[in-house]
C-alpha cells in the first residue's frame, strides 16, 4: 500500500505535467542551499514552478501518460523545472548552469515527446509565446489586408470593400483581445 506522502506526491508531479506545456529534468546535486534559492527566485520570476520529485514518483506519471523513453534520464538527483514558456525555462536553466557547474539539466518533456539536453539547449532559441502569438496574428491579418487594398484601389465595389475592412478589423480585433486575455491569465 503506497503511503500518503507519495501518493500526494504523485498528484503534484502529475499537475505539473497536466497544466504545462514543457518539463524539463535537472540535478541540482553539488548547489548549496542559497544557490538553490537563488535558482527557484529566478525560475519563479518566469512563473516556472520547480519541485524536487522522487524518480520513480515520475516514472509513474509517465507511464500513467504513455510517455516512452524518460526512464533513462530518471538518475540521480532530480527536480522538475514545469512552465508554458520552454524558451524562458531553458535559458534560465542554462544561463544558470553556466555560472554554476553543479546545475545539470538531463532533458525533459515537450508535450507528450521527450528530448535530451541538447534539445532542451535549442529550446532557448526559439521565440517566446507572446512572440508566437503576435506573429500568427499579423500572419493571419496580412493577407486579408492585403485582399482589401487589392480590392479597394480601382474596384466599384467600395461598400463591399468597406464592409469587408471593417469584418477583418473586427476579426483582427478580437484576436488581439483574446491574445491579451491569455496573456493576463498567465
Amino acid at each position: 500500500m503506497p503511503n500518503e506522502a507519495n501518493v500526494q506526491q504523485v498528484g503534484q508531479i502529475r499537475e505539473l505535467f497536466e497544466n504545462s506545456d514543457v518539463v524539463l529534468l535537472t540535478d541540482f546535486q553539488g548547489l548549496s542551499v542559497a544557490e538553490v534559492n537563488n535558482l527557484r527566485q529566478q525560475l519563479r520570476a518566469a512563473n516556472v514552478q520547480y519541485k524536487v520529485c522522487k524518480n520513480t514518483l515520475i516514472n509513474v506519471v509517465a507511464q500513467e501518460r504513455e510517455i516512452e523513453g524518460l526512464a533513462p534520464y530518471l538518475k540521480g538527483n532530480t527536480a522538475l523545472a514545469a512552465s508554458d514558456d520552454p524558451a524562458a525555462v531553458s535559458k534560465i536553466l542554462f544561463d544558470f548552469s553556466e555560472e554554476h557547474e553543479s546545475l545539470q539539466v538531463k532533458g525533459g518533456v515537450l508535450g507528450q515527446q521527450v528530448i535530451d539536453a541538447g534539445a532542451v539547449k535549442a529550446l532557448q532559441d526559439m521565440p517566446s509565446r507572446e512572440v508566437l502569438i503576435g506573429q500568427a496574428i499579423g500572419g493571419i491579418g496580412a493577407p486579408l489586408y492585403g485582399l482589401v487594398n487589392v480590392l479597394n484601389n480601382g474596384s466599384p465595389m467600395t461598400r463591399f470593400v468597406n464592409v469587408l475592412s471593417r469584418t477583418i478589423g473586427q476579426v483582427t480585433s478580437v484576436l488581439t483581445q483574446i491574445s491579451e486575455q491569455k496573456k493576463a491569465a498567465e
